[in-house]
C-alpha cells in the first residue's frame, strides 16, 4: 500500500506521515466499497466504524481488508472517537461514507499537518462550495443554523472561520486522543473546533467542495440543530 503523503525538503530526502482514514458509517453499504477503494491510495490504514448497519457493511469492510469496528450505538461522535482512539497513523482524516467527499483532496488536508503548520485542518463548504444543500425550508434552516454556530465560535475566539460543521477534516492523531472529546452525536464536529482553540492547538481552515450524497439517507434531522446550539453554548462559555 502506498504511503499517504510525501514532501520533498531542501535536503532532497523524502519524508512522509502515516495516515489513518476513519470512516463512520451506518447503512451505507451500497457505496462503501467505492469509498474504501477511493481513499486507499492516500492513506496507510482504513478504519470503518459501523453504527450497527442493517446491510453488508461488515462483510464489505473485511473483504476489502479494512479494519472494522462496531460503535456503541450512540451516534456519529461515538464513532469518531472510537476511530481516532484506534488509529495507528500519525494523522487521521475523517471521511464520510455517503460519497460527498473527494478522496483526492486528502493530501491537501494532511499537508499542513505534515509541515507542522496545523494540528487540525477543517474543510469549508462556504469557500469550497456545496452540492448537498436542498433549497427547501429544512435545507435553508440547516444552512442558516450552520452559519449561526460558526458566528458564535468566531465571536468567542475572534477567529474568521466560515464553516465549523463540515465533517471532512484531518487532525494530528495524538492531539485528537488528548482533546477529551465527549459528544456522541453530530456535535462532535464543532466540539473538535472549540477544543482545538481552547486548548491552544493550531487550527487551519481550507476550501473543500461537498458533493451531493450519492446513496443512503441523511441521519441529520432539523431538531439536531437545536441540540448543536445548546451543546456549543455549553462548550464555549462553561
Amino acid at each position: 500500500m502506498r504511503k499517504a503523503v510525501h514532501h520533498n525538503r531542501a535536503n532532497s530526502q523524502t519524508h512522509h506521515i502515516s495516515v489513518t482514514a476513519v470512516i463512520p458509517t451506518k447503512n451505507e453499504g451500497e457505496g462503501l466499497a467505492q469509498i474504501i477503494t477511493s481513499v486507499r491510495p492516500f492513506v496507510d490504514e482504513i478504519i470503518v466504524v459501523d453504527g450497527h448497519s442493517q446491510d453488508e457493511t461488515k462483510q464489505i469492510t473485511q473483504k476489502l481488508g479494512a479494519h472494522y469496528l462496531l460503535d456503541h450505538g450512540l451516534g456519529r461522535g461515538d464513532a469518531v472517537r472510537l476511530g481516532i482512539g484506534a488509529a495507528n497513523g500519525e494523522a487521521c482524516v475523517l471521511f464520510d461514507a455517503d460519497g460527498s467527499h473527494t478522496a483526492t483532496d486528502i493530501p491537501r488536508f494532511i499537508k499542513p499537518i505534515l509541515e507542522h503548520r496545523a494540528d487540525v485542518v477543517i474543510g469549508s463548504r462556504r469557500t469550497g462550495g456545496s452540492f448537498d444543500l436542498n433549497m427547501n425550508f429544512s435545507g435553508i434552516l440547516r444552512s442558516g443554523g450552520a452559519d449561526f454556530l460558526t458566528y458564535l465560535v468566531n465571536k468567542r475566539f475572534a477567529t474568521g472561520l466560515s464553516d465549523v460543521l463540515y465533517s471532512f477534516r484531518a487532525l494530528r492523531t495524538s492531539v485528537g486522543k488528548k482533546m477529551g472529546l465527549t459528544a456522541n452525536d453530530f456535535a462532535i464536529e464543532q466540539e473538535v473546533v472549540v477544543k482545538c482553540l481552547k486548548q491552544g492547538y493550531r487550527l487551519l481552515e481550507i476550501p473543500s467542495q461537498e458533493k451531493a450524497r450519492a446513496w443512503g439517507k441523511s441521519k441529520l434531522k432539523t431538531i439536531t440543530g437545536l441540540r448543536l446550539i445548546v451543546h456549543l453554548l455549553r462548550e464555549l462559555y462553561l
